[in-house]
């Protein structure tokens, strides 16, 4: 019966190879694979070239060392930047302009291929147009005014920049332009500008109320002086003393000042049949 044999075992050096080998398998596999998240676009790259075709969100295989991928953020971004600008009259106005901005997924390849990276874009492309359109506005509205018409110098803003990144393929939600700020003079000479307007507005209510509350005494005095002639006008002496009879309760008064006590009822007497 022969002996048993022996398992054969790998020599040294062929076990190291096997290990790099199967060291260098994983990593390909690895490496041939790429996910793209929700909200992302991924670049196709093949030897450093950008390829026409991106890739949506999910995951992708690729070739390891001949291919590489660069996820492009195309969800809605905000970028926001302190400007300072002069306006029509002179006047230093600072002001803050919120721009929501975003990429398309069909334009993700071009952007990267031209302007770069979502970082550079908002500092190479949006923040010098953002600043032109701020101060282009502002050039053209006195300092208070800015302030009176805010909308209308937020939606002339919006068109400026609208209108400049077009060529770089940039979609442009919203723009806000959250604060105007003045020199501090100029600041305190707008509020007590606001205050002078708010006392002759009061004195000029003050005044109206005033004419309103004499015109009503005017009348009033001139009706009772109307109906004070009117009772001048109508009423008689014989009026009088009937009046005064059906007044008299039937006794005389006790002290007398003449023989004729009564020269209404003497003369009332004498008519009398």
């Amino acid at each position: 019966m022969p002996p048993p044999q022996r398992p054969v075992f790998p020599q040294p050096p062929r076990l190291l190879a096997f290990i790099l080998l199967l060291f260098l398998l994983l990593m390909l596999s690895g490496s041939a694979f790429v996910q793209i998240n929700p909200g992302q676009q991924g670049v196709l790259m093949t030897w450093g070239a950008v390829d026409p075709v991106t890739l949506p969100p999910g995951l992708h295989f690729k070739i390891p060392m001949v291919q590489s991928v660069v996820r492009i953020d195309v969800r809605v971004q905000n970028f926001t930047a302190e400007e300072s600008a002069a306006s029509l009259d002179l006047q230093n106005v600072s002001t803050t302009v919120a721009t929501n901005w975003h990429i398309t997924a069909d334009d993700t390849g071009w952007i990267y291929q031209n302007l770069g990276s979502e970082s550079s874009l908002a500092d190479k492309i949006l923040r010098p147009i953002i600043s032109n359109a701020a101060k282009a506005v502002t050039a053209h509205y006195n300092a208070e005014d800015l302030i009176v018409r805010r909308d209308a110098v937020r939606n002339e803003i919006e068109q400026h920049i609208i209108q400049a990144v077009k060529p770089y393929r940039i979609v442009v939600n919203s723009v806000n332009v959250t604060d105007f700020q003045f020199s501090h003079d100029y600041a305190q000479a707008i509020e007590q500008k606001q205050v002078a307007q708010q006392r002759a507005q009061q004195a000029q209510y003050d005044l109206q109320r005033a004419q309103v509350v004499a015109q009503q005494r005017i009348v009033e005095a001139r009706a009772q002086s109307e109906a004070q002639t009117l009772i001048r006008d109508t009423i008689t002496p014989i009026i009088v003393q009937q009046e005064a009879v059906h007044k008299w309760d039937g006794h005389l008064p006790s002290v007398v000042g003449s023989s004729n006590v009564l020269p209404m009822i003497g003369s009332l007497a004498e008519k009398a049949p």
